[in-house]
């Protein structure tokens, strides 16, 4: 049941009118109830409410307005910063159950004196994400690097153009293919680039008109002509590109669930590397990746956000990884095919139905 209207979904158009159908079904309940109520009060619903959170305990994803509380009520958190203010505890003790996106964001919970919280990671989605036999391309292709995600300091971008440019130096058949788009490059989250001990001048290629790509890439040192750039895609498109890749690069220094596009890439049976932090520990198994085992403190001097549990990539260990893997390919498929036959394992239907007992369905 949709409380709220979804945003514009631009994936399979089926999906779409059936989503558009369940809206309609509900749409005039849910206006009912909000007539009988003053603007910004709690509504009740007669059905349990799952409702996701963030840090600090923050709503996602819904019109700050409106606010219902059910039968019971569930909360489905995803966090990064490990400080949790007497507050945030108190609204996550509100719920009758709190789920956390991974076991560090559980154990923060805990820490914290969350009770009751436990963990259900995410799933993928086997119709997208999954092996594909050889498309015929050319051998004569470049060794291309995959790296995904929005660009922003926890997702570690500098670290992949710092890494990824070393690299390029030893081969010169490297191709970079990333998907860096962040619609929030206005945000907090984005401006904590200024803390990168590589590329802190990232946020001057950021304005009122969006992002200037091309100038992050220059000022890293990178030749236009060696990056295949993707601002955004389509979630259907998404496994054709990764699929193309020899090697995906995640230097990530936090990730509050399980990196959703780092298990997409494995799913689709690409060697990946990860960083052995926080949500990626969840991910992380052996002879499945290539994780980044060298994990330093993480330096942010921020007075409202904890980096403990983050991680600081080495670059050299990053190298050492990549020319493992483009010196012994057979043996970066056999990775990418055990990291493949882990995510089959975790589909969203087997993860929704892990999820259920803990909800009491």
């Amino acid at each position: 049941m949709l409380l709220s209207r979804m945003l514009p979904y631009l994936g399979d158009p089926a999906i779409r009118a059936e989503l558009e159908e369940i809206w309609a079904r509900h749409r005039g309940a849910i206006q009912g109830m909000h007539e009988k109520n003053m603007p910004g009060a709690r509504v009740r619903v007669n059905v349990p409410v799952l409702t996701a959170l963030g840090n600090d305990a923050a709503r996602q994803f819904i019109n700050p307005s409106l606010d219902y509380r059910g039968t019971e009520n569930h909360g489905l958190v995803f966090l990064e910063n490990p400080s949790i203010t007497p507050q945030a505890r108190d609204i996550y003790n509100g719920f009758d159950t709190m789920i956390a996106g991974s076991s560090w964001a559980r154990d923060i919970l805990r820490a914290n004196g969350v009770t009751g919280a436990e963990v259900c990671i995410q799933g993928i989605d086997p119709t997208l994400f999954h092996l594909s036999p050889d498309r015929g391309v050319d051998d004569a292709k470049p060794f291309r690097i995959f790296s995904g995600g929005k660009l922003e300091f926890r997702k570690g971008q500098d670290i992949v153009l710092k890494a990824v440019r070393g690299f390029r130096d030893r081969h010169p058949d490297v191709q970079l293919t990333c998907i860096w788009g962040n619609p929030w490059y206005a945000g907090s989250s984005f401006k904590l680039l200024r803390h990168s001990p590589h590329f802190p001048g990232m946020l001057d290629h950021a304005g009122p008109e969006g992002i200037n790509w091309s100038g992050i890439f220059e000022d890293a040192g990178m030749d236009l002509g060696q990056v295949q750039f993707h601002e955004t895609v389509d979630n259907w498109a998404l496994p054709e590109i990764m699929r193309e890749a020899d090697v995906a690069l995640f230097p990530n220094r936090c990730e509050g669930g399980t990196n959703m596009m780092a298990m997409q890439a494995m799913a689709c049976g690409v060697p990946c590397i990860l960083s052995a932090n926080s949500g990626h520990l969840d991910i992380i198994e052996e002879d499945a990746c290539i994780p980044l085992r060298a994990q330093k403190p993480v330096a942010m001097d921020e007075p409202t956000i904890s980096t403990e549990g983050w991680g600081e990539s080495d670059v050299d260990e990053i190298l050492e990884c990549l020319e493992a893997v483009y010196r012994n390919r057979g043996r970066a498929r056999e990775i990418g095919m055990a990291g493949a036959e882990m995510m089959a394992a975790l589909t969203w239907k087997q993860q929704i139905d892990a999820l259920a007992p803990l909800i009491g369905l």
